[in-house]
């Protein structure tokens, strides 16, 4: 376990090296991320100048979504998304020769390969903003609380699953980059709950793309709307997604044919 921390570490070193090589670019990337973060959290409270509730959820709930949101976001856009573009274009080129050479698991190398450090102020912000919905929540119990951390790390593994299997596409498939606009097209829409979306879409992004549902449960965890059945369909879909992932990954591998063949 040290080993694989200790090539982390040379990861995110390398990588910072890399950003602050270019610290104009590096500070207005930063910029505009607290632009954005704030604009959203902008238009949720022109959208309840209007209302009390959307759907049952109120206003403090909203927050928490929204911070959610950028947490989540946030973390992905951080190394799980940057790592699966590059794995694409290992593929592409026929250069994951060079990482399967390597002495370390090729999951754990290509899942975090890849660091972009002004993801880091994203979030923060998302971290900031849950804080305060708590705030305007009220007294929020120690086991919602509890459930909320752990919904989050279940949401966070269906993201990573999610982008390690479109990126694992990339052995079949020329042009997965595309499906990754489709993702983004997603995320953008897991900014507010799934609930409220019409039947077709709330399906699309709790089964086909589980952005809503890794957004939208650890906020119905603090929100007093989750309910055990809920909580067991999370638990039960991160270890399938797991297992299911880990399993993708090999049968992608034996199907890779390298730089020379």
């Amino acid at each position: 376990m040290s080993r694989y921390l200790r090539i982390v570490l040379l990861f995110a070193k390398l990588e910072a090296q890399f950003e602050l090589a270019y610290r104009t670019n590096f500070l207005f990337d930063l910029l505009q991320q607290v632009v954005i973060t704030f604009t959203s959290l902008g238009a949720v409270f022109i959208l309840f100048s209007y209302t009390d509730t959307m759907n049952g959820w109120t206003l403090p709930a909203m927050i928490v979504v929204v911070g959610v949101f950028y947490i989540v976001q946030g973390v992905g856009d951080l190394v799980f998304l940057p790592s699966a573009q590059q794995l694409m274009e290992h593929v592409r080129l026929g250069t994951l020769d060079f990482v399967l050479l390597k002495p370390v698991d090729a999951q754990f190398f290509v899942s975090l390969r890849r660091i972009k450090f002004t993801s880091i102020v994203e979030i923060l912000l998302g971290v900031g903003i849950v804080v305060a919905g708590f705030t305007r929540l009220g007294a929020v119990d120690l086991v919602a609380a509890a459930l909320f951390v752990i919904t989050l790390a279940c949401g966070l593994v269906l993201v990573y699953v999610l982008l390690l299997v479109l990126g694992t596409l990339a052995f079949w498939f020329v042009r997965v980059e595309n499906l990754l606009v489709v993702y983004e097209a997603f995320t953008d829409a897991a900014r507010f709950p799934i609930d409220i979306y019409p039947f077709w879409l709330r399906f699309a992004m709790s089964s086909l793309v589980p952005i809503g549902v890794a957004v939208t449960v650890p906020a119905q965890a603090v929100a007093g709307r989750l309910d055990g059945v809920g909580l067991i369909v999370i638990f039960a879909a991160t270890a399938a997604a797991t297992v299911f992932g880990r399993w993708f990954w090999k049968v992608g591998l034996r199907s890779y044919t390298g730089a020379s063949a």
